[in-house]
């Protein structure tokens, strides 16, 4: 059987669409400006900050992110991210910050002043739950003790470890910097910073991998006891060290049966182990998922910070400048001459879109079926007006006659056969003119 779930590095990009449908995210290169002329008075919003730098670039990583950059740009950053906060904060006053997540490139580089500085900014400008579920991406190198109590005294609650797999070939191959018993001891020390909620991060379908040395893996890796897990398939990105080395011969195509029987029985085997899966990736203890994921998934509001970072507020949905240069110039130019002018400075930060009905209804049904309980069709025809089988009729009938969508309870959802295939169903899903 073929698998098409693809990789999703969890809010490497705040945008979930991402590894489902790529022609969804071209859709934020429109250059206009974000409104900022009414306050968003919806209620709550998640916040991302990007940290694009990296010690090494990753062979099979296409996100936004670098390694090798001066050093005089990475200690700018910071206060371009504070800068463009304060920008931001005028607009979303009024709304109650229930997560906050920080996602890369490599978050855990950040020093503990520069990450006290950060915080201490966020809770300055933005309106922050007191349950605000609070998580950072990291990598097992970095996780030192001290850098976790560091970080646990600063408010980080949640963190997500890039393991990608216990295999020390595998992480050769994937260009990884740590060694599996980095990974444990670094578990273990989360654990004694006080650490209760750990995701980790997991990569299946490489190839050369047989399905034992996947199970092994996992097997392990649920020996560590971690609150959450997200097992994403290998996918080969065009423009990645790996994409190069596949298309030279230097390294065969993963094998796409051999990820569907991993996918296959990694779902079983987390079920055995009391993991819930509720997304096509993502399995949590009861009660552990991740918050902030669900707010994409939703399609809620969200206010992405940093190069490269994606919103979807207001209305509208917006993509930061991807550069790190650029996006610091951006926002520091003529900072104190357009102070009052959030507008005119969002000009040159970031460009977006008020996606129309169509698009909006597509983003709705994509992100609700990566979700395991599907779309509740009362609420999609409440916010459009119209039932998914009226909006996407024959795409939906096709696919239920093909055993990869059903009708359930008042949901529309994936089959078991239809995760497997999500992107299949996915394209038939999207815009007419926004078909690869």
């Amino acid at each position: 059987m073929h698998l098409d779930t693809t990789r999703c590095i969890e809010a490497c990009s705040p945008s979930p669409l991402r590894d489902a449908t790529a022609t969804l995210a071209r859709m934020t290169a429109h250059p206009s400006a974000p409104s900022l002329e009414v306050r968003d008075r919806s209620g709550s919003l998640a916040l991302y900050l990007h940290i694009p730098f990296c010690t090494a670039k990753c062979g099979y990583c296409d996100f936004n992110s670098y390694a090798g950059l001066p050093d005089h740009l990475v200690a700018d950053y910071t206060p371009a991210l504070m800068h463009e906060m304060e920008l931001w904060a005028p607009a979303v006053r009024d709304l109650q910050v229930d997560t906050v997540f920080f996602g890369g490139g490599t978050p855990s580089l950040t020093s503990l002043d520069d990450m006290s500085a950060i915080t201490s900014a966020i809770r300055a400008h933005f309106n922050i739950s007191e349950q605000v579920e609070w998580s950072l991406e990291a990598n097992p190198t970095e996780l030192t003790r001290e850098h976790l109590d560091g970080l646990r005294a600063l408010g980080v609650n949640r963190l997500s470890m890039g393991v990608q797999s216990l295999q020390p070939d595998e992480l050769k191959l994937l260009e990884r910097l740590h060694s599996p018993e980095r990974v444990i001891q670094a578990v273990a020390d989360a654990r004694a910073a006080g650490f209760d909620n750990v995701n980790l991060d997991l990569i299946f379908g490489i190839m050369g991998q047989p399905l034992e040395r996947w199970q092994d893996t996992l097997n392990r890796v649920i020996d560590l006891n971690p609150e959450h897990l997200s097992c994403y398939s290998l996918t080969v990105e065009p423009g990645t060290a790996l994409h190069y080395q596949v298309a030279k011969g230097q390294l065969e195509e993963p094998d796409p049966d051999i990820a569907a029987d991993q996918y296959e029985w990694t779902r079983e085997r987390l079920a055995a182990a009391g993991y819930e899966q509720y997304e096509i990736s993502n399995w949590a203890k009861p009660g552990r998922e991740c918050q902030h994921n669900l707010v994409y998934w939703h399609a809620e509001p969200y206010l992405g910070l940093g190069a490269g970072a994606h919103s979807f507020l207001l209305g509208r949905r917006m993509a930061n400048i991807d550069a790190p240069n650029r996006y610091v110039e951006a926002v520091t130019g003529g900072w104190e001459a357009q102070r009052d002018s959030g507008v005119g400075q969002l000009r040159q930060i970031a460009g977006g879109e008020t996606p129309d009905q169509e698009t909006q209804r597509a983003d709705a049904i994509i992100l609700g079926l990566r979700l395991l309980r599907g779309v509740s069709i009362e609420d999609f025809r409440t916010r459009f007006g119209m039932s998914p089988d009226e909006a996407f009729g024959p795409a939906i009938a096709k696919h239920e006659r093909l055993g990869l969508l059903e009708h359930a309870d008042g949901w529309l959802r994936l089959t078991e056969r239809g995760l497997l295939l999500s992107n299949e169903v996915f394209v038939d899903l999207l815009p007419d003119d926004d078909e690869a």
